[in-house]
């Protein structure tokens, strides 16, 4: 006689089937949400922090080339009307809601701080021999140069040459705001620095190496080419320019300067011209005065002057998928 064992099996019921199951679908979908979060506040912070480095770096080198601006030589101009220009000093210096959004393009001169500061002997010291100088010559001791004719070239792609006879030239700024001796002459860059259409350069004197002498004596002197030499008012401190310097707000990706009120614009560097020499600063698409590009998806770029203290304001955003932006802006303050 066969007999059949029957053994107990455990086994889940159906219902704790049920049960297992919902509890795994409530702790994925709790997980899920976690790591969602997580993700999206990595995806901010990157956002955040790369709006934060690019508006900084960008800010800061505006800053370092404004603080070796002459005085004197600032202007802002309406980029769709290169005509229409107007003293930074001029400028609604709140920085608010209700400042100039016509005048976005910021021009000024800059002093050669690269040959100034490129070696342990300056390119040009700054200082000027009175008793040793006049209307034609400056003796400048201490000075090398050579030095300073080759940073000029290298930076400038040989277009500026301190020992050429011909333009274009480096020109000369001495630190009294007089450069006849007349009261009434003073540096203005809206007559006579050749930055606004129809001013002339009388204000603005250019220089070059002498030719001759012995090498230690060409390596410390200058020779003034033009400006109103006879009546020259020399002083201790001067500053030597080869270019003048334009910030430009373009529409983004594109050679066209925005438009006013547009949001979302790069700001260009324009570099490498001549106002003395007869340069005028040109936004066009053909135009040939070198350009970079400093900083795009600009939201805001203002700026003003008050005394000797510009202040400029930059916004930059950083996109985050979607039509979602993360905005960064900074604030500097740039004293002479």
């Amino acid at each position: 006689m066969n007999i059949k064992m029957f053994q107990n099996r455990n086994a889940f019921s159906l219902i704790e089937l049920i049960l297992v199951i919902v509890i795994l679908g409530i702790v994925g979908s709790i997980g899920s949400s976690i790591i969602s979060d997580v993700f999206k506040n990595y995806i901010l912070q990157r956002a955040t922090q790369r709006a934060s480095l690019k508006t900084e770096l960008a800010a800061q080198q505006i800053a370092n080339f404004l603080s070796y601006r002459i005085p004197h030589t600032t202007l802002a101009r309406n980029p769709n009307d290169l005509t229409d220009s107007i003293l930074v000093t001029e400028v609604d210096p709140s920085l608010g809601g209700d400042e100039d959004n016509i005048h976005t393009v910021l021009e000024w001169i800059g002093a050669d701080n690269d040959s100034f500061t490129a070696s342990r002997i300056p390119g040009w010291n700054g200082f000027c021999d009175i008793a040793d100088s006049n209307q034609t010559y400056i003796k400048t001791p201490g000075s090398n140069l050579n030095l300073a004719r080759s940073v000029i070239k290298n930076l400038s792609n040989n277009r500026i040459n301190l020992f050429n006879t011909t333009t274009p030239n480096v020109a000369i700024f001495f630190r009294d705001v007089l450069y006849t001796k007349n009261p009434d002459k003073i540096y203005d860059v809206k007559s006579c620095m050749g930055m606004t259409p129809g001013s002339d350069t009388s204000c603005i004197s250019t220089v070059r190496r002498t030719p001759t002498g012995t090498n230690a004596y060409k390596k410390q002197t200058l020779k003034f080419v033009s400006g109103s030499a006879t009546q020259k008012v020399l002083a201790e401190h001067y500053k030597l320019a080869w270019t003048a310097y334009a910030i430009v707000p373009f529409s983004h990706n594109s050679n066209t300067p925005c438009a006013r009120g547009e949001s979302h614009c790069d700001l260009k560097l324009f570099y490498n011209y001549q106002p003395w020499d007869g340069d005028t600063l040109d936004l066009g698409a053909n135009s040939n005065i070198p350009h970079a590009t400093l900083i795009t998806n600009v939201t805001v770029f203002k700026f003003a002057e008050l005394g000797s203290t510009l202040r400029f304001k930059l916004c930059a955003q950083e996109n985050i998928g979607g039509d979602y932006n993360v905005t960064i802006c900074k604030e500097k303050a740039i004293i002479l």
